[in-house]
């Protein structure tokens, strides 16, 4: 019979319970956070930011920018997916 493993660890990423956004960790517009439960056992996992259409446009803006003037709009499609792809897997 198989024992049963731990959960695997909440990733860096959930860590700071901030907005990613150009570039930096940022706090919501709003201050405003909210708690995330692992279903299976009840518990609180961590604490993220909760986004409004403030941070949205602000992510936006932020987005654009960077299409604009980064590399990103003149790298490859495929490579851009490739990028994304190991984004995802993190």
């Amino acid at each position: 019979m198989s024992q049963a493993t731990a959960a695997p660890a909440v990733p860096d990423i959930l860590a700071p319970g901030r907005l990613y956004i150009g570039g930096e960790w940022q706090d919501a517009a709003s201050g405003n956070s909210f708690e995330v439960e692992n279903p299976a056992r009840e518990e609180v996992v961590t604490q993220v930011a909760e986004a409004d259409a403030a941070d949205i446009d602000r992510a936006v803006q932020a987005a654009r920018r960077a299409f604009e003037a980064g590399d990103w709009a003149e790298m490859p499609a495929a490579q851009r997916g490739k990028l994304l792809w190991r984004l995802a897997q993190r």
